[in-house]
Formats: C-alpha cells, sequence, structure tokens
C-alpha cells in the first residue's frame, strides 16, 4: 500500500495483477476488498487523510474470513497514517 497527499476527497485504487488467479477470482477479490473498505470508512476509528491510496492485491483473499480482512485492511490503513505526517 502506498499513499499520496492530495486535495480532495479520499481515492483509493486497487490494482489486482492476473498472478492472483482468473479473472473471476480477480473480481471477487475486487468486491470483498472495496466492500470492506465501505466498512472501514464508516468506521470513526479508521481516519483517511485525504489523498490518494495505491493498494496492490498479492494473493487470493478466501483463506481470510471478512472480519480478518477488516482487520488486516484496518491495520494497514492506521499503520500507513501513523507513517506519513
Amino acid at each position: 500500500m502506498s499513499f499520496r497527499a492530495a486535495p480532495g476527497p479520499v481515492r483509493v485504487h486497487l490494482a489486482v495483477p492476473k498472478s492472483v488467479g482468473t479473472a473471476v477470482v480477480r473480481n471477487r477479490v475486487r468486491r470483498r476488498v472495496r466492500e470492506t473498505l465501505r466498512e472501514l470508512a464508516r468506521d470513526e476509528a479508521v481516519v483517511l487523510a485525504d489523498g490518494e491510496y495505491r493498494l496492490r492485491v498479492s494473493a487470493p483473499l478466501e483463506r481470510f474470513s471478512p472480519a480478518e480482512l477488516r482487520l488486516m485492511l484496518g491495520g494497514m490503513f492506521r499503520d500507513l497514517r501513523f507513517r506519513c505526517p
């Protein structure tokens, strides 16, 4: 995950390369990540700085439950927020 400060709303760019799996698998990964990001956006504990986030998924996410995925992505955003001023 990377971050670039920019004026305007928060944007998340999602990259799921072909190495993750077939088109069906990649689309399923995108849907799961987008839904998790929607849940995180509603959570007041996770505050995203204005800017652009680039998130690259390098493996299928089938083994993660929705709660585990939410915890993992929330932790990534929190870690990134503390690293970037």
